[in-house]
C-alpha cells in the first residue's frame, strides 16, 4: 500500500500536539499505526500502537495492530502476548473496550515460500513451495491466542486463512494443490488412493462400499512439508481450511479446552466443504495413560466424540500432522478415527532440486552452478534444511561482495562450504525413531519407516 508521506507528516504533527495519555488521541494513533503497518514500517506502527495502548489498554483495535506489527518485526513472543490479551477481551458476546475488532491490517512484507517456517505461498510466487510451519504461521497478521490468566470465556480456536487476514475468514481453496508439492510421488499416490480418489468419485465409492469416516494423519520428521501438504489437500478438495494448534485448543480454565474443540468442528460444519487440520496431534491428543491432567484427558475424549460423529458431518474432512505418532492416544488410531496414515519423509531428489531452484530465485547465482552434486549431497535434508543451506551459501557470497565492493555471485565453492557446515536436521529425529522401533516390535504402521532407516543405515 502506497501512502503519501505528507499524510504521515500531518498525522504525526497532530499526534505530537496531543498528550500520550490523552484517551482522545487513541483513534488517531491507531489509525497512524495502521498506515505505517500497511506501508511496511513495523517499527513505527508498533511505537504508535503501544502509545495508544498506554492511554487505552483495552482498545482491541490497538491490540490487533500491535500484534501484527510485532509479528512483522519477527517478535512472535510479543505478538502472542498482544493476541492473548485481545482474545481475552473478545470473548463470545463480550467486548470490554466497546470497540469492534476489525480484520487485522494487511502487511506489505513478502511472503516467501519456505518449508514449514513461513506462510503459505500466494499463486504469484510459483509452485513447488512449502507451506507453513509446524506450528503454522499465519499468512497475514491475525488475532490469535487463548485467554491467559483471565476469567473470561475463551475465543473459538484460531482458524488461520491461507491468504486472507482475519481470525474467522475462510481460505481460498484454490491457493495450493498437490501440483505445487515438488516431487514426493509416492506420498501423492498414497493420498490419491486413500483419500482424494474416493472423495472425488462418489459413485465408484458407493459401488465398492468404501466409507470415508474418520481422518487422515500425516507423520514424519519436522520440516518435511506436512502442513503444506494438508493445505494442498484442502485445495484439491475445493474446501476451506481450518487450522488449530495446541495453543489454540488448550484453555486456562476447566472446560475451555473441550469447548474449543467443539467450536472448531462447529465452525467447519457451517463452512462446508471444509478441512479441519490439527497440527501437533501428539500434543493435542497424546496418550492419556501418560498424561496426568484431567484437561488433557478431556480434550482427547472430546476429540473422540467429534470424530465418531463425522459420519453425519457431510463435507467436513479431518487431517492431522505429528512428528511423534507413537505418542498419539491409541483410541485416536482406531478405525473410523485417524486410522489412515501417510508417512512424509525428507524430500526426494526431484523435490530437493525443485526446492533449491526455488530458493535460487532472486539471488545472484553463478551461471555455472552444478545442481547434481548438490542434490546428491543433500540426502535426508528437510525443506527447512535446504533453505538454511542456500542462506549459508548466500551469506558467504555477500561477505565476499562487501569486501570487494561489488556483487560476487554465489558459487559452487560457497555451496560446498555451506554443505560441510549444514548437517541434516532430520537425522536426530530418524535416530530417535530407530530407537523407538527397536523396542516397538513389529507393526505394519512403521514398515515404510523401517525400510527407510535400513536404506540409510540408521539405527
Amino acid at each position: 500500500m502506497t501512502v503519501d508521506r505528507s499524510v504521515f507528516q500531518a498525522l504525526e504533527s497532530a499526534a505530537q500536539n496531543m498528550a500520550p495519555t490523552d484517551p482522545t488521541s487513541v483513534p488517531l494513533r491507531v489509525h497512524l499505526a495502521g498506515l505505517y503497518l500497511s506501508a511496511g514500517e513495523a517499527d513505527q506502527a508498533l511505537k504508535h500502537a503501544t502509545t495508544a495502548l498506554a492511554a487505552a489498554p483495552h482498545d482491541t483495535t490497538a491490540l490487533s495492530v500491535a500484534a501484527a506489527a510485532a509479528s512483522a518485526q519477527g517478535n512472535e513472543q510479543l505478538a502472542e502476548g498482544y493476541r492473548a490479551i485481545h482474545a481475552a477481551l473478545l470473548s463470545p458476546g463480550e467486548n470490554q473496550s466497546g470497540t469492534s475488532a476489525p480484520a487485522s491490517p494487511q502487511t506489505s512484507s513478502n511472503q516467501t515460500a519456505q518449508p514449514e517456517t513461513s506462510a503459505s505461498p500466494s499463486p504469484s510466487q510459483g509452485t513447488n513451495a512449502w507451506g507453513s510451519a509446524e506450528p503454522g504461521t499465519p499468512d497475514a497478521p491475525s488475532v490469535n491466542g487463548v485467554a491467559e490468566g483471565s476469567g473470561h470465556q475463551p475465543p473459538a480456536p484460531v482458524l488461520e486463512p491461507v491468504s486472507q487476514p482475519g481470525g474467522w475468514d475462510s481460505s481460498d481453496p484454490n491457493v495450493v494443490t498437490l501440483a505445487d508439492v515438488a516431487g514426493m510421488h509416492d506420498v501423492k499416490q498414497r493420498l490419491q488412493r486413500s483419500l482424494l480418489g474416493p472423495m472425488q468419485n462418489p459413485q465408484l465409492r458407493e459401488a465398492f462400499g468404501k466409507q470415508l469416516r474418520g481422518g487422515l494423519m500425516l507423520w514424519g520428521p519436522p520440516g518435511t512439508g506436512k502442513t503444506f501438504i494438508a493445505r494442498a489437500l484442502s485445495g484439491e478438495l475445493g474446501a476451506k481450511f481450518f487450522s488449530a494448534t495446541p495453543a489454540d485448543v488448550y484453555g486456562s480454565y476447566f472446560g475451555q479446552s473441550e469447548q474449543n474443540i467443539a467450536r472448531l468442528f462447529i465452525e467447519a460444519r457451517l463452512e462446508t466443504p471444509g478441512v479441519i487440520f490439527l497440527d501437533e496431534l501428539d500434543a493435542i491428543g497424546g496418550r492419556r495413560s501418560r498424561r496426568n491432567t484431567d484437561q488433557a484427558r478431556a480434550v482427547v475424549n472430546q476429540l473422540l466424540v467429534e470424530l465418531d460423529g463425522m459420519a453425519s458431518n457431510d463435507g467436513v474432512y479431518v487431517l492431522a500432522a505429528t512428528n511423534a505418532p507413537w505418542d498419539v492416544d491409541e483410541a485416536l488410531r482406531r478405525p473410523g478415527r485417524f486410522d489412515r496414515t501417510v508417512l512424509v519423509l525428507p524430500p526426494d531428489a526431484p523435490a530437493r532440486e525443485a526446492l533449491l531452484r526455488l530458493q535460487f530465485a532472486g539471488r545472484p547465482i553463478a551461471p555455472d552452478i552444478d545442481l547434481a552434486p548438490l542434490v546428491r549431497g543433500t540426502e535426508m535434508f528437510s525443506g527447512a534444511d535446504l533453505v538454511r543451506l542456500v542462506e549459508a551459501a548466500t551469506e558467504r557470497a555477500l561477505e565476499r561482495s562487501m569486501q570487494v565492493g561489488m556483487v560476487s555471485p554465489v558459487t559452487n565453492a560457497d555451496f560446498q562450504a555451506a554443505l560441510r557446515d549444514t548437517p541434516p536436521s532430520t537425522r536426530a529425529w530418524l535416530s530417535t525413531a530407530a530407537t523407538y522401533l527397536a523396542h516397538a516390535g513389529t507393526g505394519e504402521d512403521f514398515d515404510e519407516l523401517r525400510a527407510y532407516l535400513r536404506t540409510h543405515k540408521i539405527g
